[in-house]
């Protein structure tokens, strides 16, 4: 994939992503459009840019511990999910915090903020190919 398509479906991706989320976060929390822009405004660049490799040093270590370890398409898919999404919804959630949201509340609307768009992103990947 050329550079220029590499930023096209990342565009694509961080509009609807804060298109989803920023609705979410201001309606639940009460917080202004910025403060929730924020949120995945730290994130997604590292869930985009810094996970996918994280993720494949992390597997590439498993399975040469535990050749049993070895994941087919969709189980590496779901891993890297689970763990881009994990840091996402705690970052996100740790800065609803600071910004005076109880832990609770953060960590609750931050997860459902990321499933919403976690959720539409591979719905429309498996529908169209992007983003």
């Amino acid at each position: 994939m050329s550079t220029g398509e590499t930023l096209a479906r990342y565009g694509v991706a961080f509009v609807l992503t804060q298109a989803i989320e920023v609705p979410i976060y201001r309606r639940a929390l009460g917080v202004r459009p910025l403060v929730a822009f924020g949120a995945s405004l730290i994130t997604h660049p590292i869930v985009c840019f810094v996970m996918p490799a994280l993720w494949r040093t992390l597997y590439v270590a498993a399975i040469r511990g535990d050749p049993r370890f070895v994941l087919g398409e969709t189980g590496y898919f779901l891993g890297y999910g689970v763990v881009a999404e994990g840091f996402a919804v705690a970052v996100e959630a740790a800065y609803f915090w600071k910004a005076g949201i109880t832990a609770r509340r953060a960590f609750g609307w931050a997860l459902a903020a990321n499933a919403a768009s976690s959720l539409l992103g591979v719905a429309l990947r498996a529908a169209t190919g992007w983003p």
